[in-house]
């Protein structure tokens, strides 16, 4: 009996892994995550991955990181970073590939790679980590293969039926299709670390023409908080981890709109004790429950928790002359064509760490809304759960259908055709221009 393959979604801010099934043939319930980075401290002492956890003395921490501008540029650092994943049972529970020439892999890459880069993968999985066989794209291109349950609807028009919806979880046909139909017709928003993609997906795969990219992702707004705080409190350009920790703890997007939020600065403001690395490494939220230590500095956050992440609808904030996200998925709808236009913006599925971000999802839909014919009607899947494991989910659902073992590459094949043939007619998106 065939094992279950090994699934790797390879964010650029970290790295979710782990086999498909259990030895049971049960489906695994969460990955093992891994930061995807290297990190030196000031004292000149490298940390790998999660051993970051280890820093006694975040300040001034240096973050090398094998993904630049949204692509895969270091499988120097990388390979060290999956070695630390793959072969390293007493970190991750026991997880180990012992044999990764009897194991098969789904792998998830950026949406548009470049072909070189797309090729220096492939020898990797192949020759060095000799893998039995791979199947990777963009992680839009396993959305379509997720339950209905892994998700929650958000509909731009409120008072619409829910028998209506596209994303409807009865088991019932919809409209004149079934619900696989409606799957066949998405748009994925993947808004990750480096990036936001927008990709269509039709029948299952991505029409690259109208792929978008927003180039504003968690690097982006860690730089643009960074700025801020340094300039309102105390020079933070140095501190990275400390600013994408206030960022993951703090920040959130304002319901309804700036101008709202703004007005209720002061009744929203958060106050975030800085780290003193004797009781505290990475510093912590002020509540009643952990309230402010005896001479330890802190900062109030007021508009800065909302001002940040709405840089994603007006990037002018940042002094940036470039579209915000609903004027980015309006112009890849314009690439499509009309007749599917209000199907796709009818199937919206979003995923990336970026919707962790409280009311992402709600603000989006209704900013969307806003902005499409009164005859169409916006809707939004969100996960439920953390929206960073979303594609690995989708990625674990892809592995057990027969569509993936049809379309998968085994490692005679590459060694038959090459690291060419496998680019340009398995997995480039050069295939599809």
């Amino acid at each position: 009996m065939e094992g279950a393959p090994l699934i790797i979604d390879n964010g650029s801010y970290s790295i979710k892994f782990g086999s498909a099934a259990n030895e049971n043939n049960e489906p695994i319930i969460k990955p093992f995550i891994a930061s995807n980075c290297l990190v030196k401290d000031k004292y000149n002492v490298s940390y790998l991955s999660n051993q970051v956890k280890d820093i006694k003395d975040i300040s001034s921490a240096v973050i090398r990181r094998p993904h630049e501008l949204g692509q895969l540029v270091s499988w120097e650092l990388e390979s060290h970073i999956w070695d630390y994943c793959l072969f390293n049972p007493d970190e991750f529970d026991g997880f180990d590939v012992i044999d990764s020439a009897q194991k098969d892999l789904v792998l998830s890459e950026a949406c548009i790679t470049i072909p070189e880069l797309s090729k220096h993968t492939d020898q990797v999985v192949f020759e060095e980590y000799d893998f039995k066989s791979m199947y990777k794209t963009c992680i839009a291109g396993f959305i379509p293969f997720i339950s209905n349950d892994k998700y929650k609807i958000i509909s731009g028009k409120d008072t619409e039926e829910p028998s209506r919806s596209g994303f409807s979880n009865d088991d019932d046909d919809v409209g004149n299709g079934s619900k696989k139909d409606y799957r066949d017709y998405q748009l994925v928003i993947d808004s990750g670390f480096d990036c936001t993609y927008i990709v269509p997906v039709i029948k299952g795969v991505p029409v690259y023409k109208a792929v978008k990219k927003l180039d504003i992702g968690g690097r982006f707004l860690n730089g643009l908080l960074k700025e801020t705080l340094s300039f309102r409190h105390y020079n933070m350009m140095d501190e990275s981890i400390l600013v994408n920790e206030i960022k993951e703890k703090c920040l959130f997007v304002s319901p309804t709109s700036y101008f709202d939020s703004f007005k209720k600065k002061d009744k929203r403001s958060v106050v975030y004790a800085l780290p003193d690395f004797q009781t505290s490494v990475m510093g912590y939220v002020v509540s009643s429950d952990h309230p402010l230590a005896d001479n330890s500095q802190s900062i109030t956050l007021r508009d800065e928790l909302f001002s940040i992440p709405e840089t994603f609808f007006h990037p002018e904030i940042a002094q940036l002359l470039k579209p915000g996200i609903v004027e980015t998925i309006l112009e890849s709808l314009s690439m499509l064509p009309e007749v599917i236009r209000p199907l796709i913006v009818g199937n919206i599925v979003c995923t990336g760490g970026n919707f962790n971000l409280p009311h992402f999802g709600s603000r989006l839909c209704s900013e969307l809304q806003r902005q499409l014919p009164t005859d169409w009607t916006c809707r939004i899947a969100l996960p439920k759960g953390d929206t960073s494991l979303f594609g690995w989910e989708a990625m674990q659902a892809f592995a057990q259908t027969e569509t993936y073992r049809k379309n998968r590459v085994t490692r005679e094949e590459y060694l038959e055709h090459g690291a060419e043939w496998c680019t340009k007619n398995r997995f480039g998106y050069q295939t599809w221009i």
